[in-house]
């Protein structure tokens, strides 16, 4: 479990690095708006916010169950928004930073419900 938790840490920090530091580098300035501007530099700051959270927890699943529940939270939500994006919104070339995350989002997701009930074993 501490293996996925740094692993979905280190996926959230990715993002947080291209929503706050790459975005004028990845889209040209005139596509995005004032407002997109302001909402992705929001997820880019919350993307932080869960790296460290994901981080921390990995230390010891077991006492930050908060952490593992957040992670299994946010991989399922991650999906249905990928899921939404290559179904309605993105065609092309624009889908495929989103069938690349959710492809990742599934892998962690299955890990950590597989992994789950070997985390929260009481020790005896």
């Amino acid at each position: 479990m501490s293996l996925l938790l740094r692993i979905a840490a280190l996926i959230s920090l990715a993002w947080a690095v291209l929503l706050l530091a790459c975005k004028d580098a990845t889209m040209p300035a005139d596509v995005l708006s004032p407002l997109t501007r302001a909402l992705g530099n929001g997820l880019g700051v919350s993307s932080l916010v869960f790296a460290y959270l994901f981080w921390h927890g990995a230390r010891d699943p077991n006492r930050n169950r908060g952490a593992v529940y957040c992670a299994i939270m946010l991989m399922a939500l991650k999906i249905a928004n990928d899921l939404y994006e290559l179904l309605v919104l993105l065609s092309g070339a624009q889908a495929l930073a989103s069938l690349g995350d959710l492809v990742v989002s599934v892998g962690l997701l299955v890990g950590i419900l597989e992994a789950l009930p070997r985390t929260l074993k009481p020790d005896v």
